[in-house]
């Protein structure tokens, strides 16, 4: 588990994706970047399909990904999405 997520700015990024993504099958996508929650929306799963960002209840969560490199990648499209929102905060 990873300690360098931060888990607010995960949830915005959900959110985002959710109410501005592509719904595709059961999972919405917006700039690279796949979201998912489970039946009861108490988990959330964000993914590019190398790195998986999986939050559960009371903030728990789980990082999957292979190398360095893909990590970095979804956390940099994570926070270039979630700065999408404070751009248009701003207008």
């Amino acid at each position: 588990m990873s300690t360098d997520i931060d888990i607010r700015q995960a949830l915005r990024v959900f959110q985002i994706i959710v109410e501005q993504g592509e719904r595709r099958g059961n999972r919405h996508y917006f700039k690279g970047i796949y979201a998912t929650s489970g039946f009861d929306g108490y988990d959330v799963e964000l993914t590019d399909e190398k790195v998986t960002l999986s939050i559960y209840f009371h903030s728990r969560f789980d990082l999957g990904y292979k190398n360095q490199l893909d990590k970095e990648a979804f956390l940099d499209r994570i926070a270039k999405i979630d700065a999408l929102r404070k751009s248009k905060a701003s207008e």
